[in-house]
Order: structure tokens, then C-alpha cells, then sequence
């Protein structure tokens, strides 16, 4: 289970998961749960608020939190890229194969 094996993981390692994620990419994915977490009862969820949820629904919520967080860190990393490269996108936000560039800049 990715609960377990969350719960159980040392401070140190926990910690080094997002030891390189920008506060960006951290508020994105706060700000996800947030707005999950007001969805359930209807909106009066509030920070010390105990709640109840089946190991289900925790399961998909944690797996959206990889999923979203995967894909922000690598438009990160893409951008970070591109600015160690000297490079920076066109007028119109699109390379010259009509790609879009996403991130700052």
C-alpha cells in the first residue's frame, strides 16, 4: 500500500522527495488537495477539521498527488533547462514545429 509505505518511510528520505520541488510546484499541489478536501462537505472542511474517508478515495487522491506532482516538477525541470540553455520562447509561445512552451519566460 502507498500509505504504508509513506507512513513508514524515514524523515531524512521523506524529506528528500521534495528536498528539489520548487514552493511553486508545493502550493500546486497543496492547493490540490485543498480544493478536494472542500469538496467534501460541501466547503466546511477547515485546516483542523477531522474528516473520514475510505482507504479508496485516499488511494486516488494520493495518486493524483504523483501524477499532478510528476508533471509539474517536469515542466520544471524543462524550464530550468531551457534557461540553462539561453534559450527562451518565441513571440507566440510556440517553438518553430508550432509546439507550445509552457513555464515562465
Amino acid at each position: 500500500d502507498l500509505l504504508l509505505y509513506i507512513r513508514t518511510m524515514p524523515r531524512e528520505e521523506l524529506a528528500s522527495l521534495t528536498g528539489t520541488i520548487s514552493p511553486d510546484v508545493l502550493g500546486a499541489m497543496k492547493g490540490l488537495v485543498n480544493v478536494v478536501m472542500a469538496g467534501i462537505g460541501e466547503g466546511r472542511i477547515e485546516p483542523d477539521t477531522v474528516t473520514e474517508q475510505s482507504g479508496e478515495a485516499m488511494a486516488q487522491l494520493c495518486m493524483w498527488q504523483l501524477v499532478v506532482g510528476y508533471n509539474l516538477r517536469e515542466l520544471e525541470v524543462r524550464e530550468e533547462m531551457r534557461a540553462a540553455l539561453g534559450g527562451s520562447p518565441p513571440e507566440d509561445g510556440r517553438d518553430e514545429n508550432g509546439r507550445i512552451w509552457y513555464g515562465s519566460g
